[in-house]
């Protein structure tokens, strides 16, 4: 399914996830604003949808930061006229036990995993509200839903994030903007993915993060457009595992 002419803003988009779900968006016709902290990590992200056609627009900024959200909402709508989808990808881990972490690491973890979602989210609702509709995918991950020692303050993050997910979907279903949220078991990233493309499938344990993009891709077009307030778990084999171990603890 195209999305010609659309537009997403996607945060956390310079590498790993992100960089996925912006190539996978481009293949789909979508315009892409490509959104993280290290400017080198965006340019070669937007570099490349250029190469192949696309239309992108790279910007610096961290998005638990105000004045940064508001920046980037403002060239968005400066550069391509419209948002119609918001993937809150940018995202930050520490395993670590609680009572050696310390209040900076949980500021860390809080801010870029649920902080940035909400000042991102609150930043485009007002022009999906006026153009009659947009979407809203966050990336949460299998933590949220299952608990697992020393990544408390992570688990905390992203099963605030799922909540946060679900109310927004019920606040703003008469408004035509649907919002769901995806949860990945343990993803391949890095170096690790060139080396692994040929053998995912023998392999049988992490997702790589394509597989993390179809699901957003999809939940972009128009067959998934009854679809708000879920939050669809992505495990993998490695996450299925995970599952049954919490069952049985």
């Amino acid at each position: 399914m195209k999305l010609k002419d659309r537009v997403a803003i996607i945060t956390g988009g310079g590498r790993n996830i992100g960089r996925a779900i912006a190539y996978r968006l481009n293949e789909m016709a979508c315009n892409v604003v490509v959104v993280a902290r290290t400017q080198k990590e965006i340019d070669h992200t937007a570099g490349v949808i250029q190469e192949q056609g696309g239309r992108s627009l790279p910007i610096c900024a961290d998005v638990a930061q105000e004045a940064d959200v508001a920046r980037v909402v403002d060239a968005t709508l400066r550069h391509f006229g419209r948002i119609d989808f918001l993937i809150n990808n940018a995202g930050a881990f520490l395993s670590k036990p609680v009572d050696e972490t310390s209040l900076d690491e949980f500021d860390l973890l809080v801010n870029t995993n649920l902080r940035g979602a909400f000042l991102m989210s609150r930043a485009v609702v007002p022009h999906f509200k006026k153009q009659g509709g947009g979407r809203i995918v966050s990336v949460s991950s299998l933590f949220g839903v299952i608990p697992s020692a020393n990544v408390s303050i992570y688990c905390a993050a992203k099963a605030g994030l799922i909540g946060f997910t679900r109310a927004l979907a019920r606040e703003l279903h008469a408004h035509h903007i649907n919002v769901n949220a995806v949860c990945p078991g343990a993803v391949t990233t890095g170096d690790k993915v060139i080396e692994l493309e040929e053998t995912r499938w023998a392999l049988g344990e992490h997702l790589l993060p394509r597989d993390v993009a179809d699901v957003v891709g999809w939940l972009l077009n128009d067959a998934s457009s009854q679809i708000t307030g879920a939050v669809i778990d992505i495990p993998g084999s490695t996450g299925f595992r995970v599952g049954q171990l919490a069952e049985g603890l």
